[in-house]
């Protein structure tokens, strides 16, 4: 039931685009969806990444080693979520990466 519904729903995001000769494949269209998708998402972490760099003037490595026992709890949140957002890149230029080499 699921697959009916996922092979129905692919259909009908994907057809406009072949139809329209966008594309020559569902497939194609999919992938390159998924790709734009990925690389939007990998510009957002990197530009968040850089607005880190920028407002304490050093790489995460170079704060973590600053931050070394003197944190504050503020502190500790910011290094939280830099460290989430590096994490979050590497993975999507993982997954984009495999995407990428897919034979679709």
């Amino acid at each position: 039931m699921l697959a009916a519904m996922l092979t129905q729903t692919t259909h009908l995001l994907t057809e406009p685009f072949v139809r329209t000769g966008i594309y020559a494949s569902p497939e194609q269209a999919l992938k390159h969806i998924v790709l734009d998708y990925l690389d939007r998402q990998i510009a957002w972490a990197e530009k968040k990444i850089r607005r880190y760099e920028r407002k304490y003037q050093r790489t995460f490595a170079e704060w973590t080693r600053a931050l070394s026992g003197q944190a504050t709890v503020t502190d500790e949140d910011v290094w939280m979520e830099w460290e989430a957002t590096l994490d979050m890149l590497d993975g999507w230029r993982q997954i984009r990466a495999e995407i990428a080499q897919s034979d679709v």
